[in-house]
This record gives structure tokens, sequence and C-alpha cells, in this order.
């Protein structure tokens, strides 16, 4: 084998080649064992593969939990969903990476360790950084968030980088996001237990749309963010070292830019702008990285190649195994997204989450959208015309109350005074046009400031919580009357029309299996 069509091996166009190919047993060993011997210098000649397999492994397992949690509704099963939710996206991305890496001087074993202690390490310095740091607004909240999380990543990624005493940056890359996808792994498993907790009555629906959005977005955040800060700090030598400080101050502007409270168009733009452009970064930095060591390190004779030859070799019996076995994991992966679907569909479901920017947004909610007071400060008025009510306990005047009007508020108002205190009403009431009763006004407590709100329209709220950092409230609320039955009859129907087919394909290879074993 000639040096260039080794060196074509490294261009990113090939990369998903050879990633559906029956693979030997030698390949599997090759793969687990890679950094683990003496060959550390030697060259993997082989495409991508692993991933695609860990990926379809993982999705199926989460769908299987999710959908006997949304059919049982039990919680014991919350955990499992929450730890397949958190690394049925970043796990295989991770050994992606590793794949790519030409040299066989790390392991698989390391890149986890890395992740999994790395991880741990920035996101509890995160924590610590945000227990000194006391951010207030969401738009500070962005930048601290920014500036903590990413200083917090890199510094475990250094300690692993100096560790392994790795120069190489596409090195350097790898280590550093697995620090990443560790710290991802963590937040996103937070993510989804907070949306799937027994608190929030296992809303599969939220559930299983954070698992997508945090898994989709995974590819263009924390990992790549914090791999381009490794590559940039293997990459730069003295006396030029200190430039890899600006790829970390672009990583963190890239974050805080990523979590700037914006919304409709103006978000996507800039989420989608960081998206690319962090992708583009990254991929330039392994491209070129990968095309350096393959030009640097190759030496034919310890180029690990007889591995693919071999595999190329099977039979033909095993390539159409390989088919079989590729059309079913195929059409479980299709299955699998159907399922997660249906199990997002609000089909019997007794409550349903909503989310709300701010406290001054759920508090119109349940206000009904009325322009209402809560004067918490009325001190009682001594013209008795205003008293409508008078309560006596043993001839003694005990509770009064008084209707009044707020100027520029709806409604009229009804105050209640205790007769032992006149100093505020204990009571405060509104009287709305077309309905029947007077709405009471009742405390709700934001991250320890007490708000007083008039319960127009809160039967069907049945709890909430505030987010002290970021302002938003999330709402359990009565789910609403499924209605979609058009989608659901759609969704069925192509799951059977997938499943039917994927028969109909096994069944050839089955026969043609056997045609082939009767020649043989």
């Amino acid at each position: 084998m000639d040096r260039e069509r080794l060196l074509s091996r490294a261009k990113i166009t090939y990369f998903f080649k050879e990633t559906f190919r029956a693979h030997s047993k030698a390949e599997y060993k090759e793969i687990f064992s890679r950094g683990l011997g003496d060959d550390g210098d030697a060259i993997s000649g082989a495409f991508p593969w692993l991933y695609v397999r860990i990926f379809f492994a993982l999705l199926m397992l989460f769908t299987a939990n999710v959908l006997i949690l949304r059919l049982t509704g039990n919680p014991i099963y919350e955990p499992s969903v929450t730890f397949l939710g958190g690394i049925t996206f970043l796990i295989p991305f991770v050994v992606f990476l590793f794949e790519l890496y030409p040299k066989r001087d790390l392991s698989l074993m390391l890149i986890f360790s890395v992740l999994v202690i790395g991880g741990t390490l920035s996101g509890g310095i995160a924590q610590l950084g945000y227990a000194l740091i006391d951010a207030e607004g969401k738009w500070l909240s962005a930048i601290i968030a920014g500036i903590v999380e990413e200083i917090s990543k890199i510094i475990p990624a250094i300690i692993a980088i100096e560790f392994t005493k790795q120069k190489s940056p596409y090195a350097g890359y790898i280590l550093a996001a697995a620090v990443g996808a560790g710290f991802s792994v963590i937040e996103d498993m937070g993510y989804i237990f907070f949306y799937s907790d027994e608190f929030f009555h296992s809303d599969i629906q939220a559930t299983v749309t954070v698992f997508i959005e945090r898994g989709l977005t995974s590819f263009c955040t924390h990992v790549v963010w914090t791999g381009a800060v490794g590559w940039a700090y293997c990459r730069m030598e003295k006396p030029y070292r200190s430039v890899w400080l600006l790829f970390l101050a672009l990583s963190v502007m890239l974050h805080i830019l990523w979590d700037l409270p914006l919304e409709g168009w103006i978000a996507a733009v800039i989420i989608g702008t960081c998206a690319i452009a962090g992708v583009i970064e990254n991929i330039a930095m392994i491209y070129g990285s990968r095309s350096d060591i393959m030009e640097a390190e190759i030496d034919i004779n310890r180029f690990n190649d007889n591995i693919i030859a071999e595999a190329k070799q099977m039979g033909e019996r095993m390539r159409f195994t390989n088919a079989a076995n590729l059309t079913f994991a195929l059409t479980c992966a299709l299955l699998s997204v159907i399922i997660l679907i249906l199990c997002a569909l609000p089909i019997g479901m007794e409550y349903r989450r909503v989310e709300f920017e701010s406290k001054e947004e759920f508090i119109a909610r349940i206000e009904g959208g009325y322009n209402l007071k809560a004067d918490m400060k009325r001190r009682y008025d001594f013209d008795e015309r205003k008293n409508v009510e008078e309560r006596y306990i043993d001839k003694k005047l005990s509770y009064v109350v008084q209707k009044d009007a707020v100027a520029g508020f709806d409604g009229v108002y009804y105050f209640g005074y205790y007769a032992s205190d006149f100093s505020r009403p204990a009571d405060i009431y509104v009287e709305l046009d077309g309905y029947p009763s007077r709405i009471l006004c009742t405390e709700y407590e934001f991250g320890g400031e007490s708000v007083w709100v008039f319960e127009v329209d809160s039967e069907d709220i049945i709890s909430y919580s505030y987010n002290d950092r970021t302002g938003a409230v999330t709402a359990v609320t009565n789910a609403e009357e499924f209605e979609g039955y058009d989608v659901l009859i759609a969704l069925v129907a192509t799951a059977c029309g997938i499943t039917a087919g994927c028969c109909v394909v096994l069944t050839a290879f089955r026969i043609k299996l056997r045609r082939v074993k009767k020649e043989s």
C-alpha cells in the first residue's frame, strides 16, 4: 500500500465509508486494546464504526425505559431514564472522536476515566464558582455561566493532558473533549431528572423534548468548546504558549452568546451562528491534526492494515449476516424514534408542564390577564360607610370587611381586617364582572420573595417551582384533552410499515443465507 493511499485515510470525506460494513472479532479486539500495548507509535488504519453501534444500543435502551415509565408511571425507572438520556448522544460522540485519532497511544479506558473524573471535578469547581459569585438577572447569569463553566472544564482538562504527558494537539483535543463530555453528561442528567422527577408527575413529553434538544446540541457546545481549548494548549509552544488563552476566551464568548436570554429569530440566529462557528473550528482542528499525524508518523511496516484486510476477506455468509443485522438495527432505531414520539403524545396524561419566562408572566397567567393590585399596605379606613361586613364575638367587634376601588385597576376590592390590627388587611378579595363570587388574594413564594396574587384562573395549576438563577417559573397543570388522532394513526401506520418491510428483508436474507450455506 503506497503512501498516497495511506494518507487518503486521513481525509474527512472518508469518515463514514466503512461504518456499516461487517467487522471481524479482530477489529473489536483492536479498538478495545488500542493504547494498552507497546505499539503507541503505530497508526490505526480503521475508519470510525463502533460509535454507530453504541448509539443504536443506547437509543434502544433509553426508548425501552421511557416506554416502561410511560406505561406504568413507576418512578423506579426514572434513574435509568435519567442515566441513559444523559449518555445516549455524548458517549458515541466521544467514541467517534477517539476512533478518528490515528495513533495507538490512547485507550478507551483512559478516555472514559478522564470523562468520569474530569467531568465530576469540573462540575464541582463550577458549583463552587456559583456559590462564590452571586449573579442576579438573566443577562448577568449568562455571562457568569460562560466564564465559570469554561474555566471549570479547562482546569481538569489541562491536568489530564499534563498527567498523560500528551503533546499531540489531537490527543489534547480528545482529552479536553472528554472532560467537556463528562460535564455535559452530568448537566444533561440533571435536566432530564428535573423533568422526569415525580414532583412534576413524570412529564414524559418534557423528558423526551429535553433528551432530543440536549442531545443534538451536545455536538456543538461543551464537548467542542473544551476540546478546542485543549487542542490550543498542546498546539502552542513557547514563547507563544499563552496564546491558548485566546481560545479559552473564544469558548467563553460562544458559551455566553449561547445562554443569552433572547427569543425569536434573534436567538435562533445567534445560536445557529455559535453552532456553525464551533463546528467549523473543531472540524478544522481535527482535520489538520489528523493529517499532520499521518504525514509525520506513518511507517508502512507499522501500519495496522492487516486487520482491515482480514475483515474484507470475510466470506459471503458473513456479509449477508451483517446486512441482516444492520437492517434489524436500523429498523429498531427508526421504531425507537416513533415510540419516543408516541410516548410524548399527551394521551391519557393527567398533568403537563408549562414554562414561564418570569414570575410576572406566571402571575399574569394566574390572574387571567386582568390588571389587579394586591394593596397589602392599605390601612383601615375609619369611615364606617365603607364597612360592608362586621363580625362580633361576645358582642365585641372582631372582624371588619371594607369595600373599595383602586384607581387604575380592574374590579372592586374587599379588605378584611381583624379588630386587633387595623394596620394592614388580613384578607383581600376582588370582585370581577362575569365571576359569580369574590376571588381571594393568596401569597406565592418566589425565591424568598412573597407576592400576593389573585387566583382568577388557577384551578388547573397543581404546583410550581421558581428558578432563582434565571427567574423562570415551571408550573404543573392539568393536561389538555388529546385531539391529534390523525398524527397517532400516521405514526402507528408508519411503525407497522417499517416493521413489515424489515420482516420481508430479513426473510429474504435468511433464504439467501440458507442457499449460501448449502453451496458452501
